[in-house]
């Protein structure tokens, strides 16, 4: 076994270098780039509608601060 030949490919079934240097990521597929904007507004709309549903029990039991933390741009 060549320990000092780094540009091998390691065998899957190689537990010794798993455990060490971890598993090999497996490449990512490209998605494609194309956003389909109906489906985005209707999430959104979704959303807003659940948000207004929802506002006098958040106002009620005062959650803006929590909400606000979560919302907050550092």
């Amino acid at each position: 076994m060549d320990i000092f030949n780094r540009n091998r490919e390691r065998n899957p079934d190689d537990h010794f270098s798993n455990l060490m240097f971890g598993r090999k990521a497996e490449p990512e597929q490209e998605e494609s780039k194309e956003v389909d904007y109906m489906q985005l507004l209707a999430s959104v709309e979704t959303l807003m509608g659940l948000y207004s549903q929802y506002k006098p029990t958040i106002d009620k039991i005062n959650l803006n601060p929590l909400i606000a933390k979560f919302l907050k741009k550092e």
